[in-house]
C-alpha cells in the first residue's frame, strides 16, 4: 500500500529527482564543453506531465494518512504548475537578464517552487499546506531577488518577505484556533467537526479575517495587492513572468480547497454550496473582489514602467477570479479556473516579449518603447495580443473568461459586482490600448529593424496556439475544470 501512495506522487517524485539532478550536475561542473541542463530538465517536467495526466485513472483518494490527496482537483493545478514550469526554463535560453553562468541556478529554483506548489495544490492537512506555501514563498524569494545587481529587486524580495512574515504568521494562528475547536488537522475532518458544532460567530470572523488576509497575499488581492506590482517590476522579467502566474494559482489552489471544505457546507443542489456558519464570508469577498478589481485597473492607467502596468493588470485579474470563489457553484469555480489557464500562456508571453524589449533597449520605461512596433512587428503584435487576451477583449479566449465570471454572478444576484467586473475591463482595455499607442508611436522609418529568429517564432507559437485552442474549445476547458471539482468532501 505504501509503494502505491508512491505512486500516486510519482508527479513530485519526478521533479524532485530531476531538481537534485540539476543540483548535482552543478556541484560537480568543471567546465564541460555540453551542457544539457534545460534539456534533462524540461524531459523531467515532461514526464511528470504525461504522469499526472495518466494519473486521472487513480479517481480521489486520500494518501499518507489523508494528509495529502489525490484527486482532479490537485491534478488540474499539477498540470497548471508543470506546464509553467516547462515554459519558464524553455525561456531562460532567449534573455540576456539571467547570464549564462546563473541559469542553473534559476532552473533549480524554478524547479524547487513547481515542486512546491504541487505539494500545495495536494495538501489537506494544515500543517502540511502552510509549510508547503512557505517553502514555495522563501524560493520565490530568492527569485524575486535574482537580479542581484538592481536596487528594484532587492527592494521586491525584501518587502516579498517582510509581507511573506506577516502572511504566514496570521495563517498559523487561524490554524491553531481551528484546531482548538476540532481537534483535527485535517481539512476534511474539521468540516465533519463544524458541521456538528460550528464556530461562534465572532470566532468564526477571526478565524476567516486571519485566512483571508494570509491568502490575500498570496493571490495578489485588497489589502495585500501592494507587493504585486513591485515584484512584477524588481523581478528579472523570466522570473516575474513564473510568479505572476505560479504563486498565485498556488494561492487559489489552497484557498479553494480551504474555503469550500472548511466554510462551506453542500447546498439543495448539486454543484452548488452554502456558508457554513453564523459569518456570510462572501458578502467580504464580494467587497474585496470590487475594490481589488477597480484598484488594479485605475493604477493601471497611470503606470510609466510596463511591467509595473502588468502587475497592475494582475492585480485587477485577481479581483476578477475571486468572483468565481464568492458565488459557492461549479460554474463559478469552472470559470475561475478557465481563466487560470489562459493566463499561463497570455502572461508567459507578455513578459517573453518585454524581456525581448528590454533586452534591446535596456527600458521598459512606456515612454522608451515608442516605435518599438515598427522595429519588431511580429513580438510587439503578439505582445498586444497577449495583453488584449488578459483584459478580456472580444473575441479573445480571455473574454470567454470574464463573461463567465460575470455571468455566474449575475446568476448569483450580485448585479453591482458585475456592473464593477465590466467597468474594470474597460478601464484596464484603455491601460493596454495607451501603451499600444506607444508602440506604435509616430510613423517614421525606423532606423532598425529587428529580424526575428526561429526560436523566438516557436516559442512564441507555443503560447499562442494552446490560448487559441482554450477558446476554441471553451466549452471542454470548463467541463473539465468544472469536473476537477469532484475533491469536494471526497
Amino acid at each position: 500500500m505504501i509503494v502505491k501512495e508512491f505512486l500516486y506522487i510519482m508527479p513530485e517524485i519526478l521533479i524532485a529527482v530531476t531538481l537534485a539532478f540539476v543540483i548535482a550536475s552543478e556541484i560537480t561542473y568543471e567546465g564541460e564543453q555540453l551542457r544539457l541542463i534545460r534539456v534533462i530538465s524540461l524531459l523531467g517536467l515532461g514526464s511528470a506531465f504525461f504522469y499526472a495526466v495518466y494519473s486521472y485513472q487513480y479517481g480521489s483518494v486520500p494518501i499518507f494518512g489523508g494528509g495529502f490527496c489525490l484527486d482532479g482537483f490537485s491534478l488540474f493545478f499539477k498540470l497548471i504548475f508543470i506546464t509553467l514550469a516547462a515554459l519558464s526554463i524553455a525561456s531562460v535560453g532567449q534573455t540576456r537578464e539571467i547570464n549564462l553562468g546563473r541559469r542553473t541556478e534559476y532552473i533549480a529554483l524554478v524547479l524547487a517552487a513547481s515542486l512546491a506548489m504541487c505539494l500545495v495544490a495536494s495538501a489537506a492537512d494544515v500543517i502540511l499546506a502552510y509549510l508547503s506555501l512557505l517553502f514555495l514563498n522563501v524560493v520565490s524569494y530568492f527569485l524575486a531577488a535574482f537580479g542581484r545587481r538592481s536596487i528594484l529587486s532587492t527592494e521586491a524580495a525584501v518587502k516579498y518577505l517582510a509581507f511573506g512574515a506577516v502572511a504566514g504568521a496570521l495563517f498559523l494562528y487561524s490554524l491553531a484556533i481551528l484546531f482548538a475547536y476540532t481537534h483535527s488537522l485535517n481539512i476534511y475532518d474539521m468540516h465533519r467537526a463544524l458541521l456538528v458544532q460550528p464556530l461562534p460567530p465572532r470566532v468564526m470572523l477571526v478565524v476567516f479575517t486571519f485566512i483571508f488576509l494570509s491568502m490575500s497575499f498570496q493571490i495578489g488581492a485588497f489589502p495585500m495587492y501592494l507587493i504585486t506590482p513591485d515584484i512584477m517590476e524588481g523581478a528579472p522579467t523570466p522570473a516575474a513572468a513564473f510568479l505572476s502566474v505560479g504563486s498565485r494559482a498556488a494561492g487559489f489552489a489552497i484557498t479553494i480547497r480551504l474555503l469550500i471544505v472548511v466554510f462551506t457546507q453542500p447546498g439543495l443542489t448539486a454543484g452548488h454550496w452554502e456558508v457554513l456558519g453564523g459569518i456570510d464570508w462572501t458578502q467580504i469577498f464580494s467587497v474585496v473582489s470590487g475594490l481589488t478589481m477597480m484598484i488594479g485597473s485605475l493604477l493601471a492607467l497611470k503606470q510609466e514602467s510596463t511591467k509595473r502596468l502588468v502587475g497592475y493588470l494582475v492585480v485587477a485579474e485577481t479581483g476578477f477570479m475571486m468572483m468565481g470563489l464568492l458565488v459557492l457553484d461549479q460554474v463559478g469555480i469552472a470559470a475561475l479556473l478557465y481563466n487560470l489557464v489562459i493566463q499561463v500562456f497570455a502572461l508567459t508571453g507578455i513578459f517573453y516579449v518585454l524581456a525581448f524589449i528590454f533586452d534591446e533597449i535596456k527600458s521598459d520605461r512606456i515612454q522608451d518603447l515608442r516605435g518599438m512596433l515598427k522595429r519588431a512587428v511580429f513580438e510587439c503584435v503578439c505582445l498586444v495580443l497577449f495583453l488584449l487576451c488578459l483584459v478580456g477583449s472580444p473575441p479573445l479566449p480571455g473574454f470567454i473568461g470574464k463573461f463567465a465570471l460575470i455571468g455566474a454572478v449575475i446568476g448569483s444576484g450580485r448585479y453591482p459586482l458585475a456592473v464593477v467586473g465590466v467597468m474594470s475591463m474597460v478601464l484596464s482595455s484603455v491601460a493596454v490600448t495607451r501603451l499600444s499607442y506607444h508602440l506604435v508611436g509616430e510613423f517614421k522609418k525606423p532606423a532598425t529593424i529587428l529580424t526575428p529568429e526561429l526560436g523566438r517564432k516557436v516559442y512564441l507559437a507555443v503560447l499562442v496556439i494552446p490560448m487559441a485552442l482554450a477558446g476554441i474549445f471553451a466549452g471542454l476547458v470548463l467541463k473539465g475544470a468544472g469536473e476537477s471539482l469532484g475533491f469536494i468532501f471526497w
